[in-house]
């Protein structure tokens, strides 16, 4: 059987032989024989395992979650397990990447109309935009709760009526609280789609579907699953609410459907 020196394995494997000695300092790889004189030595068991630990390390695993998946009797499940989690934080940091890069853009922006010259002015452009994302959050949310409470208004109208149906006979107070329930849910739904959008995960590009498509998508207190017309890919795309008599198109990264 085959034997390699510390620096046969390290060439073998296309790293340094201080790479070699790293892992074997750490626990992770431990050589089959070592001589009288202190030489160590690693077998082609030694050699595959080796290759296992700088593949997991490229694929950005943290010593101890090498370690986990090494001493698995079943390493294909933690590996997996490991797997998912790596990409969930991989994705969260790529979120957050966007972010960033979507306030440059807007940092760029708005530099355009300010001097940039002096830390004061970047404060200014600072102030001014965390001043506009609060503004954008409270005008969502206070438009939110108006829509709760015009749903309040409908149930009253429709189900006072059942309740005078049921009890006194007389149908027509039902049917005008049907009607009067189905015209303010229709006007509010006017209402909400004309004064929001929603940002694309993958290139911040902003839209507004449909409004078919807006009621019926799948959707969260603060997302929905919608299409960009930009990427063509669906994602849970970011509400954001669009202000009283804002242009049809907003430079060229907001796109009306």
């Amino acid at each position: 059987m085959a034997q390699y020196s510390t620096g046969e394995l390290a060439k073998l494997s296309n790293v340094s032989v201080r790479t070699v000695q790293f892992y074997d300092e750490k626990g992770l790889l431990k050589p089959s024989d070592v001589t009288e004189g202190g030489r160590r030595l690693y077998s082609e068991k030694d050699a595959a395992v080796f290759q296992e630990i700088v593949f997991l390390k490229d694929l950005g695993f943290s010593l101890k979650d090498i370690a986990a998946i090494l001493s698995e009797k079943n390493p294909a499940a933690m590996l997996s397990f490991l797997m998912d989690e790596q990409e969930a934080e991989i994705n969260a940091t790529l979120a957050l990447k966007r972010q960033q890069l979507q306030r440059i853009r807007e940092l760029r922006e708005q530099a355009a109309h300010m001097n940039m010259k002096s830390k004061n002015s970047i404060s200014a452009i600072a102030t001014v935009m965390g001043k506009q994302r609060m503004d954008n959050k409270k005008r969502l949310r206070n438009m939110r709760i108006s829509m709760i409470l015009v749903g309040i208004l409908m149930d009253v109208f429709w189900i006072g009526g059942l309740v005078r149906w049921i009890i006194g006979g007389v149908w027509w107070p039902f049917l005008i609280g049907m009607i009067l329930a189905c015209l303010l849910g229709f006007l509010i739904s006017l209402y909400y789609y004309h004064h929001v959008a929603y940002v694309c995960p993958t290139d911040n590009t902003v839209f507004r579907p449909p409004l078919s498509k807006m009621i019926l998508a799948r959707h969260t207190p603060s997302t929905r699953n919608l299409t960009c017309p930009a990427c063509g890919e669906k994602h849970l795309c970011l509400e954001i609410y669009v202000p009283e008599g804002a242009p049809e198109r907003i430079g060229k990264d907001l796109v009306w459907k």
